[in-house]
């Protein structure tokens, strides 16, 4: 399985997508804000289990501050 992110401006574009990917046979599930900086988050700590640095300023930027 793989991943698509889409961003998007308007809500009735998100509904276009969510229904043209159900025509397709494929599941859509839209993300808030919140969910997608959360995912960010989340990548960048694995990312950080795997080196022995992380950078302050990729994490602050990633969690808004």
């Amino acid at each position: 399985m793989e991943t698509v992110l889409i961003n998007v401006e308007k809500k009735s574009d998100i509904a276009f997508l969510l229904c043209l990917a159900k025509k397709l046979g494929m599941s859509a599930t839209p993300l808030t804000r919140a969910e997608v900086q959360d995912w960010s988050l989340a990548q960048k700590i694995e990312k950080g289990m795997k080196t022995p640095n992380v950078n302050r300023e990729e994490v602050m930027k990633v969690l808004g501050k």
